[in-house]
């Protein structure tokens, strides 16, 4: 397997059951027959293992999911000896541009993170397709001829946030809702929060689209800071849609004077090194719903297996997807002071193995291939 990283430098239940696939029925060598299309494009190629390609389109390389996504990437492409490139586009200018090159290198499939308005790149995902190239989504969203999305149900993941925290600290909570409405995840995220008063004691003081505000950074930052200003010791918890407008509210708190949050606390969303660095640090930052992006990515790579290694059509029996398009989902854990992981821990504890056993070593969180298990960094 050959790992191929290519920069800006271009010149033009608890877990999700991902159950054993069967042999598709054609085993010729190289490129084979498969059975009909499953949706409006041409059936994407299927190809032995040996001459399986992935392009892996990313961006912000920086970001600790993506870097994340990335290296289950190449942890699942080794493991399964195939061929690996992921293309960092780094930004949404560059997306078009990256999008066509990948295409012009005729991949088995082109895997896609998280992309805004990925929606307007729908003629190259059609073009894709009819050139019999798989287009996946991995922690993004689904146009029309991408097989399949993994992902969490971020509703889900605001409410489990908001069940820990009622919880913990009773139903008459006053609170304020940061909100990114820069895409459609975060919205869920953000609606979920602020409906969630509807149904309880709690108290919505207020609420704000940061992505309208600026940098998240600062607007994290300068919002609490106003928000502690008008509130005072009334507003007891800032729900953030997202870690890093978490973050720059919990150091807004600590400047106010309280250091460990005890009048004013605030939760994330995305979990990650630096995030559960401050929860164990007894900062005003006391929750984060982790992401498990280790599993979005190893279920990404089973649908790729079964549709263009083992010739599955979506619903078939055995098959990851049931249809076309379909969302994966699989839940990631609320974190806490209680069950943060150490630097240097496996990733895959955070999320207890995924119910499963820990010790087993064919498992796929268990595979040491390419770059290996990523680790918490601090």
């Amino acid at each position: 397997m050959k790992r191929k990283f290519l920069s800006v430098l271009l010149t033009a239940s608890f877990v999700l059951a991902l159950t054993a696939c069967g042999k598709g029925s054609d085993d010729s060598g190289g490129q084979k027959s498969a059975s009909k299309a499953f949706d409006d494009y041409e059936r994407p190629a299927v190809a032995d293992e040996e001459e399986v390609s992935i392009i892996y389109l990313i961006s912000n390389m920086t970001d600790e999911s993506n870097i994340r996504c990335e290296q289950q990437a190449a942890v699942e492409a080794a493991h399964r000896g195939w061929d690996y490139q992921v293309i960092n586009y780094e930004k949404e200018d560059n997306f078009r541009e990256y999008f066509q090159n990948a295409i012009s290198q005729q991949p088995t499939a082109i895997i896609i993170g998280v992309t805004q308005s990925f929606d307007s790149y729908q003629d190259l995902v059609e073009q894709a397709r009819g050139a019999g190239i798989g287009i996946y989504s991995n922690d993004n969203s689904v146009i029309d001829g991408v097989i399949s999305n993994s992902t969490m149900d971020n509703a889900e993941a605001a409410k489990a946030i908001m069940d820990q925290v009622v919880a913990d600290h009773g139903a008459e909570l006053k609170y304020a809702v940061y909100e990114l409405a820069m895409s459609e995840v975060m919205t869920l995220r953000a609606d979920e929060a602020k409906n969630y008063a509807k149904d309880t004691n709690l108290e919505l003081l207020d609420s704000i689209d940061l992505a309208s505000t600026g940098d998240l950074n600062t607007a994290g930052y300068t919002i609490a800071q106003t928000w502690l200003q008008q509130y005072g010791n009334e507003l007891q918890f800032i729900f953030c849609s997202a870690d890093t407008p978490a973050l720059s509210a919990a150091e807004a708190i600590v400047q106010a004077g309280d250091k460990t949050g005890e009048k004013t606390f605030v939760s994330g969303v995305d979990g990650g090194s630096s995030t559960w660095s401050y929860i164990r640090g007894n900062t005003p930052i006391k929750y984060t719903y982790s992401q498990p992006f280790e599993y979005f990515t190893h279920m990404t790579f089973e649908v790729i297996n079964d549709i263009q290694v083992k010739g599955l059509n979506p619903g078939d029996d055995g098959c990851t997807i049931s249809k076309a398009g379909e969302y994966m989902t699989a839940p990631g854990i609320v974190t806490t002071a209680e069950n943060c992981p150490a630097a240097g821990d496996s990733i895959h504890s955070v999320f207890d193995f995924y119910g499963e056993d820990p010790d087993n070593e064919d498992a796929w969180y268990n595979w040491t291939d390419g770059p290996g298990i990523y680790e918490v960094t601090q």
